[in-house]
């Protein structure tokens, strides 16, 4: 920057020597914007200089052309150069029309759905402490419990801690659940946990609590992230088109894409298998079929991608009753890798000192669609080894899907993490079959299971072997109507069989009524519930029952407000009573400022309009808070990992101000605030008295030239107002004579900008 501003001022010493000899100034002008031989129905500023258009950067960014690739205008850095040997630029003076022929590769790649991620951004420092209070009053328990949860944050680092206080607890009243101390590694997908964690869940066992370093990816931790197979349409429009996907005749995807290559990412919108074809059609009507199998299955890692995790530390039980009953020594290593699109490996080694387990897993996608899932593990100890093997297979059609799986364990197989001090039996064999049908005529969904238990027999608290078999269907009557009919057949050790009823009836978006019938000790229910749909409103539930042959009428209720939630629930049975009452909420500080509001479960902004009140702030285009007396609003609720758009109505300010942005894309990481900052500048009117080296006037019709573009004439009394200035250095050039050019600079503060304007006098500057 330096050295550039030298250049100028050599420059400017040349025009002096010379007569102030210099290029020509710009000329700008308005016209409708077109692209690709399509209209886009809007004005664009034009800027032409030594025959070459400059438009508006905004507008090209705004129609997905990548502005990064193209050059600048010197002094002007929000208009791109739109004319040279790759892009052509036609004015047409009749239409007053600008055409712009833009090659594909000027365009940004469409993406949708995620194999890309949008990374997080760093926090603001802040935090925040959530708050639940509950008291309950029955025949049977009277009391009060509370949770509180503090959180600090900064950067990509987020420490917390939890605690939990039950007025009826036994032994410890109050107790800490969880302190830990997370960084994020956005770049890398990966996290870091020092202190209370849990390991990742996987096909090997349930995650298991302890507290001590855990690492790895979170791909589970982002929506957004689609991780599975998944097929890419990729291509080259050169025009606004429309691709859609059919699988197997059915049309279940649709997306318009912007002129350029681009790499649609169908996610978990999809999981079919089976014959696709890929259909792209352009405005002029040009379209274009393209056929291919794909197997798409969320078990199956995509290509190349590896999911891992390291824990290290000492296992952790009863973690809600006891603070501090952490016990063994636990290592457990995890690693799973797709290996192509339908091979996937991993592998889940866990040790303690008295029981090791080790397994491998591997999922393959086999020919006609079907997904093989195939389980391993071994469980060592001072007793020998013992082994769980498992086995499913699984297909989807366009209507149909069905699966089958079995577990088979040896007697005395146990799993790491398991309480040594209860019974933790694990089935002999586990079996789970199921089919379901769509679209079937009359009754339009129907589903079928079959699940069984066998156990060993022989322990000091044998379990009884278990089967169920479960029939039914659920179809849409009308629009207002939900029907749902079902069978059940217990035939283990304990035989039972009934059928289940469910009736929905729909008011309106906001109303619902239930109704549910089982046969089995005839208990039914009929529920009245009002959702408001809102943060702030009234939801509540009326219920009345029928239980084991006695009759209960329910009440719930739940005051949402932006402070907090206020809950109330209560039950009425025919001799005793249950009632709960309970508050939730929030306290929230960051950038100097405190809110009180709902529970902080994902993350939050505060949002500055400079100091303007009652500006409405937009969040994903929906309007979420207004800006306070001090020009600033809390927006919560906002989704980790996903790209929020972050803004404000600038029809609410006031015509005179100037603002570069009035929304601002934000990624966050969960539970974590930022600072969202839209500066409003207050523009003025200057007048000016411009004269030369000699201090001479320049003559009426000379022209003085902002460097955005804007002109303005030099008056019969030689002087030239300039309107939408703003505080700050702006650089300003008159044109005068046969072309000849002078430039200064003018340096005005805001309140220097006021006194100008209550004074009658121009501010006099010297052009050189």
């Amino acid at each position: 920057m330096a050295i550039n501003k030298k250049i100028i001022v050599m420059v400017n010493f040349f025009l002096v020597v010379s007569a102030h000899a210099g290029d020509l100034p710009s000329e700008k002008f308005i016209a409708n914007l077109w692209i690709n031989n399509l209209n886009q129905n809007i004005d664009a500023t034009l800027i032409k200089r030594d025959a070459n258009y400059y438009i508006e950067c905004a507008l090209l960014t705004e129609r997905n052309v990548d502005a990064k690739l193209l050059s600048h205008l010197d002094g002007a850095n929000d208009f791109c150069l739109v004319s040279n040997d790759q892009l052509k630029a036609d004015f047409d003076e009749e239409s007053q029309a600008i055409k712009l022929t833009i090659p594909s590769q000027f365009f940004l790649t469409s993406r949708y759905g995620l194999y890309e991620f949008d990374r997080p951004e760093k926090a603001n420092f802040g935090g925040f402490i959530n708050y639940e209070v509950q008291y309950n009053n029955s025949e049977f328990l009277t009391g009060y419990n509370g949770l509180v949860d503090l959180g600090i944050f900064k950067d990509y680092w987020f420490f917390k801690n939890s605690m939990l206080y039950n007025s009826e607890a036994m032994n410890e009243k109050t107790v800490r659940i969880g302190t830990s101390l997370d960084f994020d590694f956005p770049d890398k997908l990966t996290k870091l946990t020092l202190g209370d964690a849990t390991t990742v869940s996987n096909p090997f066992f349930n995650s298991l609590r302890f507290a001590g370093i855990n690492w790895g990816t979170n791909y589970l931790e982002r929506p957004g992230f689609v991780y599975w197979n998944t097929p890419q349409l990729q291509g080259t429009a050169r025009l606004p088109s429309t691709v859609e996907l059919y699988m197997n005749g059915v049309k279940i995807y649709n997306q318009k894409v912007s002129p350029g290559d681009y790499v649609l990412q169908t996610g978990s919108q999809i999981n079919y298998t089976g014959n696709a074809q890929i259909v792209v059609e352009d405005v002029l009507g040009n379209r274009s079929v393209r056929t291919l199998p794909i197997l798409i299955n969320n078990k199956l890692l995509r290509k190349g991608l590896s999911e891992y995790n390291i824990a290290l530390g000492k296992l952790r039980y009863n973690y809600y009753t006891s603070s501090n009953d952490y016990r063994d020594f636990l290592a457990n290593l995890y690693y799973r890798r797709g290996l192509s699109e339908t091979t996937s490996l991993g592998t889940n080694i866990s040790y303690t000192q008295d029981l090791q387990n080790t397994g491998i897993t591997w999922t393959q996608g086999l020919p006609y669609f079907v997904v093989l899932d195939a389980l391993a593990i071994n469980a060592h100890s001072n007793d020998g080894s013992r082994f769980l093997y498992g086995l499913s297979l699984s297909k989807e059609f366009s209507r149909m899907s069905l699966g089958i799986s079995s577990k088979y364990a040896e007697d005395n197989f146990r799993y790491v993490g398991d309480d040594p001090l209860q019974d933790n039996a694990v089935p002999k064999f586990e079996n789970f079959a199921y089919v379901t049908f769509s679209e079937v005529p009359f009754l339009q969904n129907i589903n079928m299971s079959y699940a069984e238990q066998k156990y060993y027999q022989g322990g000091s608290n044998p379990f009884n072997d278990d089967k169920i078999f479960n029939i039914g269907f659920n179809r849409q009557i009308g629009n207002n109507i939900s029907f749902g009919l079902g069978y059940f057949e217990r035939f283990g050790a304990i035989k039972d069989s009934g059928g289940i009823l469910n009736i929905t009836y729909n008011f309106d978006t906001r109303n619902k009524v239930y109704l549910n019938y089982a046969s089995e000790n005839n208990n039914a229910s009929v529920q009245y519930v009002h959702d408001s749909g809102r943060q702030v409103g009234l939801d509540y539930a009326i219920g009345a029952n029928r239980r084991q042959d006695e009759n209960i009428a329910s009440l719930n209720v739940v005051a949402k407000t932006r402070a907090g939630d206020l809950s109330i629930q209560h039950y009425q049975y025919e001799h005793a009573t249950d009632s709960t009452i309970g508050y939730s909420g929030a306290i929230a500080f960051l950038d100097g400022q405190v809110n009180f509001t709902k529970s902080i479960n994902n993350a939050f902004a505060l949002v500055k309009v400079g100091n303007y009140s009652d500006i409405d702030v937009l969040s994903a285009l929906n309007h979420v808070e207004k800006t306070n007396k001090k020009g600033y609003a809390f927006v919560h609720d906002i989704v980790p990992y996903i790209k929020y758009d972050i803004g404000f109505d600038e029809n609410q300010l006031p015509i005179e101000e100037k603002y570069e942005v009035s929304s601002k894309p934000l990624t966050t990481l969960n539970q974590r605030g930022y600072v969202v900052d839209f500066p409003i500048q207050h523009t003025f009117i200057l007048t000016l008295h411009p004269q030369d080296i000699n201090g001479a006037n320049f003559k009426p019709g000379s022209e003085l030239h902002l460097a955005n573009g804007d002109v303005y004439p030099i008056t019969s009394d030689a002087s030239v107002t300039v309107y939408g200035m703003t505080a700050g250095t702006h650089t300003m050039s008159v044109l005068y004579g046969d072309n000849a050019t002078c430039s200064f600079d003018v340096n005005i503060t805001e309140k220097e900008a006021k006194e100008a304007e209550a004074s009658s006098q121009p501010l006099r500057v010297v052009c050189k």
